[in-house]
């Protein structure tokens, strides 16, 4: 039976979110799904070279190996071949039942955090006087939705000073004065972790689109490059589906220039 793209996508992703393999166990597996042919089936790189490509010690390479076939990931086969290396089968149901194990986990939480019990009544618009302990009806009402009420234009509570500390003096400022001496910069691991979920939303958007259309997706997949991986990644972030968009047009436009030249 021929493999198709999409299962060797489904099989890096399954080994890049494997909790149970290390570090190097991953980049094994990496490059023996990298080194497996799809037409021939053939997938026999050396222990050598899998150390010289990953940077790691032969012994290393041996122990991440027997792990993944411990792991029921690969079939490690002897045969007679060139120098007698040994060949390696993937065992695509296993990457798949993974996979499906992964998708499972994730419909869970959708399901457990997509309807959040809230309050039935707007409730105050700021918090009582004196900075006291206000009361929510449910215990789980999200906090961004109460965060995100809108305040009047002109309200006590935009009005209201703010305690700004100095030299361990505490001095009374106006709050848009407080705001702008105080700017609210994203940290670097807030904006990677956005950065990624961008990236990951797009690349699932994409499969999912084209879930039905095996050989167009691993067609697209083989034409996304860094740039445009990157290009997608910040179109996503200023708008959701755009990644998904910008992929779709540039290979759109790739094919009709190719189309054109007679390629």
């Amino acid at each position: 039976m021929s493999v198709t793209p999409l299962e060797t996508l489904l099989a890096h992703k399954v080994i890049n979110l494997a909790a149970e393999l290390s570090g190097a166990e991953k980049r094994v597996a990496g490059a023996l799904i990298d080194h497996f042919n799809r037409r021939t089936g053939q997938c026999d790189p050396s222990l050598n070279t899998l150390a010289d490509l990953i940077g790691m010690s032969r012994r290393t390479v041996m122990r991440a190996v027997a792990r993944l076939e411990r792991l029921s990931f690969f079939r490690k086969v002897r045969h007679g071949g060139k120098f007698h290396r040994n060949s390696y089968e993937p065992i695509w149901s296993s990457f798949r039942e993974a996979e499906d194990r992964w998708n499972s986990r994730r419909k869970f939480r959708q399901q457990k955090f997509g309807s959040l019990n809230v309050s039935p009544s707007a409730g105050p618009t700021r918090h009582p006087e004196g900075d006291g302990h206000g009361h929510q009806t449910y215990s789980s009402n999200p906090l961004y939705r109460t965060l995100a009420a809108k305040r009047h234009e002109g309200s006590a509570a935009r009005a209201a000073p703010v305690m700004s500390w100095s030299r361990g003096l505490a001095t009374k400022l106006p709050r848009k004065e407080f705001e702008a001496s105080n700017p609210r910069v994203p940290t670097t691991s807030s904006a990677n972790v956005a950065r990624i979920a961008a990236e990951r939303r797009w690349s699932d958007n994409l499969r999912c689109e084209l879930s039905t259309k095996v050989a167009v997706y691993g067609a697209i997949v083989d034409f996304i490059d860094e740039p445009l991986r990157i290009a997608a990644t910040e179109a996503e972030l200023n708008c959701r589906g755009a990644g998904l968009r910008l992929v779709l047009q540039r290979y759109r436009d790739s094919a009709a220039k190719m189309g054109d030249r007679g390629e």
